[in-house]
């Protein structure tokens, strides 16, 4: 049988917000669509994605507002999000943010999923198609790509403008409040929900970057996967090379013994996810290692330990292949 779709139960904080501001009873529509209230300050909570495209149906209906859906992310908190939001508000780019949300976004939703790809200048984020599961595609299209929007406004600052949004769903009747929001050209009737931005702005380093604070969230939202699904053996196995790097023994042996399979066994089922225990842990390593070159409080030394190198000279070689140059010239440049 199909699997039911969930998402973070704390998500809908942001509904519960908006709600409350037009004077509804945030309580009365939640039992309305089926979810228990207490479950929003759950942070082990997950809600059927039916559930809450029933509540984002009936909270837009009862407002009798077209402009019911902006506000709603008007009300966006980080935290909403769990570590995932925390994490992309401390990134260091907003390409890293769009990164992390790649990776870890069914941490949110199991249906967010994205694509990234660059063309003449431009970084393109597309957004799959989902219409045949929600009750009004039109509105859920809509607010996928507000939450978007305001997640990189959090994290960049207000003056965060896209080059372009397209939506699959046709021009709306009154188009005033989108352009009020969006603040940039907008095109209807596409064939897929894409947001463009310059590709300076999504390299431009952002001022709320914290590499050691968004290590730590990094591993939480890794943990968090690893627990929610145990089927998820990729998740399972990063955060087991996660917990083991720093010690200098994440093999693969030590990995599939602390998951309690057999090395066989683990590399039949990562394959299966199209994954290799190898390219796992090169990943882990090269995305912690940019991170804490850029922490100049951390030594070439010490990150060489966190990273599970015997020598200093063997995370040069590694950082130089990865980036092009050495980590000592990369932080001179910076």
């Amino acid at each position: 049988c199909r699997r039911t779709m969930t998402i973070f139960a704390p998500a809908l904080g942001m509904i519960w917000k908006a709600v409350e501001a037009y004077g509804l009873d945030p309580l009365e529509l939640f039992r309305e669509a089926g979810i228990d209230p207490s479950m929003r300050a759950d942070i082990t909570a997950r809600v059927s994605q039916r559930q809450a495209d029933e509540l984002l149906f009936l909270a837009s209906q009862k407002s009798n507002d077209d402009a019911f859906v902006f506000n709603i992310a008007m009300n966006l908190m980080p935290s909403f999000m769990g570590a995932l939001g925390l994490a992309w508000v401390t990134s260091a780019t907003l390409r890293k943010a769009f990164e992390r949300l790649q990776r870890y976004g069914r941490m949110v939703s199991e249906e967010l999923k994205m694509e990234m790809a660059e063309q003449d200048g431009e970084l393109r984020v597309r957004f799959p198609s989902h219409a045949s599961e929600f009750r009004d595609p039109a509105l859920r299209e809509l607010h996928r790509a507000t939450n978007f929007v305001q997640l990189c406004r959090l994290a960049y600052g207000p003056g965060f403008r896209p080059t372009l949004i397209r939506f699959i769903q046709a021009r709306p009747s009154n188009c005033s409040a989108c352009y009020d929001f969006f603040q940039c050209e907008l095109e209807f009737s596409a064939e897929a929900t894409d947001v463009l931005l310059p590709v300076s702005l999504a390299d431009e380093p952002l001022a709320g970057f914290n590499p050691q604070l968004v290590q730590n969230l990094d591993r939480m939202v890794v943990e968090y996967l690893a627990r929610v699904d145990r089927d998820d053996i990729v998740s399972r196995t990063r955060a087991e090379i996660l917990d083991q790097l720093p010690s200098g023994t994440a093999s693969l042996e030590s990995v599939a013994s602390a998951l309690n399979m057999s090395t066989r066994t683990l590399i039949r089922k990562l394959a299966e996810e199209q994954e290799s225990f190898k390219n796992l842990l090169a990943t882990i390593r090269r995305e912690l290692g940019e991170k804490y070159v850029l922490d100049k409080a951390l030594s070439l030394t010490e990150i060489s330990f966190l990273l599970g190198f015997s020598e200093t000279s063997s995370f040069s070689r590694a950082y130089k292949n990865w980036t092009g140059q050495s980590p000592r010239a990369h932080r001179a440049s910076m």
